[in-house]
């Protein structure tokens, strides 16, 4: 498994962890919570889709680079 892979995986299960933590843990109001866990969200899934850029690029990097 890649280093990149394993940062991927730890980014997923530190963010589910923590939203859970969070969720326990916080005196907001619903609504409040509600908006905090999608902007969370929504940060989460913007490291994912530029971590996949990221490894689409070095792929294509490997799959071009001639074979010694």
């Amino acid at each position: 498994m890649s280093r990149f892979s394993k940062f991927i995986i730890g980014a997923f299960w530190g963010a589910a962890v923590g939203s859970i933590i969070a969720l326990l843990y916080a005196p907001k109001s619903g609504e409040e919570l509600r908006k905090e866990l999608q902007e969370k969200t929504d940060e989460i899934i913007t490291e994912v889709q530029k971590a996949a850029v990221q490894c689409q690029q070095e792929l294509e990097e490997e799959v071009k680079a001639p074979k010694s």
